[in-house]
């Protein structure tokens, strides 16, 4: 039987597993283990099993994975996302559109600190969804907003994919993390102008939200809510609520103040190089179990020992799930490799008559349907050992590659019938899941044409890393 018929048979059953609802990272160990034992032996295959899980996973490298999720489950545990977005919404939630841009703002602020668009889309989605339709939005337009926003977590530093794509190309991560720095920004400046556009079409429907602010400020201060108000301004002379407020804002203030140190710590290592970043990573995911300590020690000792423990249990999960995707993924790159695809493929385009940027435009258009059936970090796993050598070969930059790479995968996370993100929010919003597909459409577009941006003009990825690297 020829290499290449094995590589379509073991193709089919590893989506064939996939389509059984198999956990993507056994569907991609099995079907490697299927893969060596047809184009080897038996014996070939037992090997790999006695030894790929070792070596794609003993790397010094990965330890800032438990390092950023960690950060990301203690940010949480000390409510430092839903705090922020109150503060952005402080500023913005003056005018028509206000919660829009907050929720966008709040969602960078979040991915700062989680690396994870899954976690933004969470959270934010349980903050912000009914306080946008509570004000006129139709929830359409209020969970795609959210679902976009969410989308952040991937693209701004730190991001778990990036680590994941530094890892299995050999790339720097600092340079990868500064280059992601811009094209964020552009996108949630695009993502705004959008979604303010998407709003003046709502027309009336969509109110001032000055109420929003009292709602959110007895929310912090775990207020009752009477007829859609704080129940406290009831009380004579307004000083129970004056003391809520001013509670909540001191709050509100501390949780900015963590925010900034958080990022403070991951920017310092990028531009200075004063740590290593999996020492930031460690600095970081320490400042934010202080956070949790000093948020909640007024609640007592036992109260404290719950959230880290509850943070500490989220952090295990999540970084068991991605390193059984790097194990499922190790042994499948092993057949891929034995197989010689890589090679073959990066011969194969390289001798194409079509201009370099073409195969390029083609390779990230096949990332939209993997995006539609795998996780975000089984694409990068899967697809980056197989076409990085075609786009060096090519003459392109691998981190300019990164970030467009991550680009599409974050159109992936939109894109029915498996978009990730409007998942979670339909799953923690009870919003019916085609409404929330449905929201997304629009924004899909935007994220069309920030590729093509980035596409034609590259210096907008490659001049802060460069600077970077001149800089040490």
């Amino acid at each position: 039987m020829s290499a290449e018929l094995i590589v379509v048979i073991v193709l089919a059953l590893f989506f064939l597993m996939l389509a059984i609802e198999v956990p993507v990272a056994f569907a991609l160990g099995f079907s490697g283990i299927i893969g060596a034992v047809m184009l080897h032996s038996f014996r070939v295959a037992d090997s790999v099993l006695a030894n790929v899980p070792y070596e794609s996973t003993a790397k010094f490298s990965l330890i800032v994975i438990p390092l950023y999720i960690m950060l990301g489950a203690m940010a949480t545990q000390a409510r430092i996302p839903e705090r922020v977005y109150t503060v952005i919404n402080r500023v913005a939630g003056r005018f028509k559109g206000g919660l829009a841009i907050a929720t966008i703002g709040a969602s960078g602020g979040f991915a700062a600190v989680s690396g994870s668009s899954v976690a933004t889309a969470a959270t934010l989605g349980k903050i912000s969804v009914h306080q946008m339709i509570r004000h006129g939005y139709s929830a359409q337009l209020a969970t795609g907003i959210v679902a976009i926003g969410a989308t952040l977590g991937i693209l701004i530093p730190p991001s778990i994919i990036m680590i994941m794509y530094s890892i299995m190309s050999g790339e720097s991560i600092g340079q990868l993390f500064s280059a992601g720095i811009i094209p964020g920004i552009l996108s949630a400046v695009a993502y705004v102008i959008t979604a303010l556009i998407l709003v003046k079409r709502e027309g009336s429907k969509v109110t001032d939200n000055a109420e929003v602010l009292e709602r959110i400020g007895a929310a912090e201060a775990g207020e009752p809510v009477v007829a859609g108000r704080p129940a406290t301004t009831r009380a004579a002379g307004g000083s129970d609520l004056a003391e809520s407020k001013s509670s909540s804002l001191f709050a509100e203030m501390r949780s900015l103040v963590w925010l900034v140190i958080i990022v403070g710590v991951v920017v310092l290592s990028i531009f200075t190089g004063l740590t290593t970043l999996s020492e930031s990573a460690a600095v970081a995911a320490l400042v934010a179990t202080i956070a949790v300590i000093a948020e909640h020690f007024r609640s007592g000792l036992r109260s404290v020992v719950a959230r880290i423990r509850d943070g500490l249990a989220e952090a295990a999960s999540v970084t068991s799930m991605a390193f059984a995707v790097v194990v499922g993924a190790g042994i499948f790159a092993y057949f891929l490799v034995s197989a010689r695809v890589p090679n073959n493929l990066s011969r194969f385009l390289s001798e194409l008559d079509v201009p370099p940027m073409l195969i390029v435009v083609l390779i990230l258009l096949l990332m939209v349907p993997l995006g539609m059936f795998l996780d975000s970090l089984a694409v990068v796993v899967i697809v980056v050992p197989i076409v990085y050598p075609t786009i060096i070969e090519l003459g392109f930059d691998g981190v300019w590659f990164a970030i467009l790479l991550v680009k599409m995968i974050e159109i992936g996370l939109l894109t029915p019938p498996v978009g990730m993100n409007c998942f979670v929010i339909s799953g923690v919003t009870g919003i019916k899941l085609e409404t929330v597909f449905k929201g997304v459409a629009p924004f899909l577009l935007c994220e069309a044409v920030i590729v093509g941006i980035l596409l034609a003009f590259p210096d907008i990825v490659l001049w802060l890393p460069e600077i970077v690297a001149a800089s040490r």
